[in-house]
């Protein structure tokens, strides 16, 4: 597998560079970068996520698909967008749309309107409103906290997360560091696991320190299920 020269051979040396810039937050930097997604040991799909800044919002865009004999029995390409803005430094989700290519019929929206504390949604086929108490993080936008946690050396940090159409209770923790595998490089990368209030399931998110909006991969684990796994196959820097 090869691995352009501005990819991952640039997550080992960028922090230096950008020190002076982040001080002890996060300096966005868009990115467009292509996964494999595996279950169990077999590769079934590809994903391309994208970070994107659009005025003064940055989004983050995930469109998956899948590959070889998968694309005959499962024709899904879901695709998500999470949009938000930074103001002084603070992260705000915007928006946060969910459908698919394939089925017309999945259509989600989460509209946040902070000045209101209103959240909005409209998810099949119905519309309905909540309270917006404190800062929520979505699938997506979960690496901006992870990244936040990790320059200010939080080790847990409980939050409002979006999950179908609600937000749920969860909990990030920082894991440690483990070695992971790319491009026949070994990298030290930083680990956080995920728990949801109403899921079984818990998500391990791979980071390395120099660029910690990107994941280096993304593990699913949930009771009596084969793990599902995203890992960075590719990144283009600077769209």
């Amino acid at each position: 597998m090869k691995i352009r020269s501005d990819s991952i051979l640039s997550l080992l040396v960028l922090v230096a560079s950008l020190a002076p810039a982040v001080s002890a937050e996060v300096a966005p930097r868009p990115f467009s970068a292509n996964y494999d997604l595996l279950r169990g040991n077999k590769h079934i799909a590809n994903t391309e996520l994208k970070l994107e800044r659009s005025g003064n919002r940055w989004r983050w865009r995930s469109h998956t698909r899948a590959r070889g004999v998968y694309a005959w029995f499962s024709r899904k390409q879901p695709y998500t967008e999470t949009s938000f803005s930074l103001t002084d430094g603070e992260f705000q989700l915007n928006e946060i749309l969910i459908s698919d290519a394939r089925n017309k019929n999945r259509y989600e929206l989460a509209s946040f309107n902070w000045d209101k504390a209103e959240l909005e949604v409209f998810r099949k086929g119905q519309h309905k409103q909540s309270r917006l108490e404190s800062e929520v993080y979505d699938y997506q936008s979960i690496h901006w906290l992870a990244a936040v946690m990790g320059r200010r050396q939080e080790t847990e940090r409980n939050m409002h997360f979006y999950r179908k159409g609600k937000l749920v209770d969860s909990r990030l923790i920082y894991a440690g560091r483990q070695n992971l595998e790319l491009d026949g490089r070994t990298i030290a990368a930083k680990v956080y696991e995920q728990t949801l209030v109403e899921s079984k399931s818990r998500i391990k998110y791979y980071y390395d320190a120099a660029n910690p909006l990107l994941p280096l991969r993304i593990e699913k684990l949930e009771p009596g299920k084969k793990p599902s796994a995203l890992t960075l196959r590719q990144v283009d820097w600077g769209l």
